[in-house]
């Protein structure tokens, strides 16, 4: 590092965003050979103080805290004009460090796809090795892995993970229905099938992307905390008819807590990993996307990249709720029993790591196809058209024939629809004697496209965020379908149909047809917690793309995006995966380019 005066300083790389991806991609750029000088610029705190991260069973704790950007969309005409939260870790760790903790890595197809659409690199064989080190993989007796797809020698320890009674219960339910038993399926890139996702938990505490930090002592790692960036400075360096090209040469910013401005120069790239969120909004502040909306907010457009910020993807979701007749089944018993022993529940972790805190309360996870199935006339019809168009091989959601439609997984204690504000419109929490869990349903392939919009010109408003939740009718009848499938399993399998009461809360009822059941998804759809492709990698003849295979941005020399906004479709599962995979991928690309 070069100090240039009292408020700059110079590195070889610098890293915005120390979360999933990027704390990843700081510890590898630091550790290569070469010696580099790298800079990670962290708009929250260090996570090391912040024990409701460290405990899994308190990440709900942290939504709407200081920890959390504390986002919301704006009301979802598809979900009866609700507002949705939209939580952000704010921390070293970023959403790693407050998130469900799984490690669901999506079907092999996903990835394969995003390869076929312009992207070479970036198929199943290509991300696997990527996948796996970053992890330290810990087998249990009970649990069937298979080595050949995990890591041994990662920062990132993981494990299996099995707990509440209620879960061996809904597996039995499961694999009675005919779901194929395939216990480490969601580490394999299965599409189908019944099993276990492994979790981001060792010995009772969260593991993160901030322990690739902690665990590399290198001396050439720059980590600044509470350091929110305002925008990168280009310099041009041509200005041909269609299109100038720029320099990313520096990053403005301020102290989060003092307002103390500071100016962060490189010599070699900066790299945007701010997640899908922050990154399109850093761009847009810098004057990199779609000119009429930065025209709108009074930003200067230097690079004009309509893409930026459109194609907001995410994994809607539905809760459905049970009650049963045994409340020894969940965890229920722990928290909302006796929530006033929470204090001592928390004192117990810390000394022992070994109470319902250490664990994250979900059990076995399904993945599942619809089209066998569905009957609505919506599918029907646009089935009729893909047809027609010689379409077939893919399916109306989009999906191919060896891709879900939806991932189903049931939890250890009841779970609602989070509310941008706990109101009295949030169904009842179990008294002492009642028990209840919650079947969530998570639609995989989402044909909705959502947007990320600025508020204004200042750095520090929030963002306009449009998922556009359920107004795709296709995502409704297949989500519709999804929630019916599930239901049908609990009710009528032999681990659960004789401890079912009836629907939790009490008051509500189970719907009885396809009309009923779409009502109760636009009314239980939950929260944006997979949010991704708002920079789409993109071939260069794609107009709406951000950053190439490289993760290079358009027209921006020096610059690339390392997060889930780069991704073009979502993998089907979870994000956590991908994220720590990009920001491995990420590293490796950069440090092949900085040598060739």
């Amino acid at each position: 590092m070069s100090h240039t005066d009292d408020n700059s300083a110079l590195y070889d790389y610098i890293v915005i965003g120390g979360g999933t991806s990027g704390a990843v991609l700081a510890r590898r750029l630091a550790e290569a050979k070469e010696n580099y000088d790298v800079c990670l610029l962290e708009a929250g705190p260090s996570e090391e103080a912040v024990f409701d991260s460290q405990i899994p069973g308190r990440n709900f704790a942290m939504m709407k805290s200081k920890y959390d950007w504390g986002y919301d969309t704006i009301p979802q005409k598809g979900c009866g004009d609700r507002i949705l939260i939209a939580p952000r870790g704010r921390l070293l760790g970023g959403s790693s460090a407050m998130n469900g903790t799984l490690v669901c890595r999506g079907a092999k197809a996903d990835y394969d796809r995003i390869a076929d659409l312009g992207n070479p690199g970036w198929n199943w064989n290509d991300m696997l090795p990527f996948f796996k080190i970053s992890e330290t993989f810990h087998p249990a007796d009970w649990y069937q892995a298979d080595m050949s797809v995990h890591g041994t020698n990662g920062p990132l320890h993981t494990e299996p993970y099995f707990g509440a009674p209620i879960s061996e219960k809904v597996l039995q339910s499961f694999i009675d229905q005919g779901y194929e038993y395939k216990p480490d399926m969601f580490a394999q890139g299965e599409f189908e099938g019944v099993g276990h996702a492994t979790r981001t938990i060792h010995d009772g505490k969260r593991t993160t992307s901030a322990d690739f930090l902690h665990r590399s002592e290198k001396a050439n790692l720059n980590i600044r905390t509470q350091i929110f960036v305002d925008r990168i400075i280009l310099e041009q360096i041509s200005n041909t008819e269609h299109q100038p090209s720029y320099k990313a040469i520096a990053v403005e910013s301020h102290d989060d807590v003092t307002g103390e401005s500071f100016i962060f120069k490189a010599r070699k790239e900066i790299i945007l990993s701010a997640g899908a969120y922050n990154s399109p909004m850093v761009l847009m502040h810098s004057g990199i996307g779609c000119k009429k909306h930065l025209d709108e907010v009074n930003i200067e457009c230097k690079v004009n990249l309509p893409g930026v910020g459109n194609n907001l993807l995410d994994h809607p979701i539905v809760y459905t709720s049970y009650e049963l007749c045994d409340p020894s089944l969940t965890f229920d018993q722990y928290v909302f029993h006796n929530a006033d022993r929470l204090d001592y529940y928390i004192r117990e972790w810390h000394e022992k790591k070994s109470n319902y805190l250490g664990k994250f309360p979900f059990g076995p996870f399904a993945l599942t196809r619809i089209d066998k199935t569905i009957q609505d006339p919506v599918w029907e019809h646009a089935k009729s058209l893909c047809e027609n168009n010689k379409q077939s091989i893919i399916d109306p959601s989009g999906q191919l024939p060896n891709q879900p439609h939806i991932e189903m997984w049931s939890t250890e204690q009841y779970f609602g629809a989070l509310r941008p504000q706990h109101t009295e419109e949030n169904p009842i929490y179990p008294k002492k004697d009642e028990a209840a869990f919650t079947l969530i349903t998570l639609l995989c392939g989402a044909l909705q496209r959502g947007t990320v919009r600025l508020a204004s010109n200042r750095p520090t408003d929030k963002p306009v965020i449009d998922h556009a939740h359920l107004s795709n009718e296709i995502d409704l009848a297949v989500l519709t379908e999804g929630c019916r499938l599930a239901h049908e399993v609990l009710m009528n399998g032999s681990g659960t149909k004789d401890i079912i009461c009836g629907p939790w809360p009490k008051s509500t009822s189970f719907p009885n047809d396809t009309a009923g059941w779409k009502e109760h998804v636009r009314a239980n759809s939950g929260s944006c917690f997979h949010p991704g492709g708002t920079c789409k990698m993109a071939p260069a003849d794609d107009p709406m793309g951000v950053v190439d295979h490289r993760l290079r941005v358009r027209h921006v020399k020096n610059l690339r995006i390392a997060d889930v906004s780069i991704l073009p479709l979502l993998n089907s599962g979870h994000t956590q995966a991908p994220a720590y995979a990009i920001g491995e991928k990420a590293a490796h690309m950069i440090l092949q380019d900085a040598n060739t």
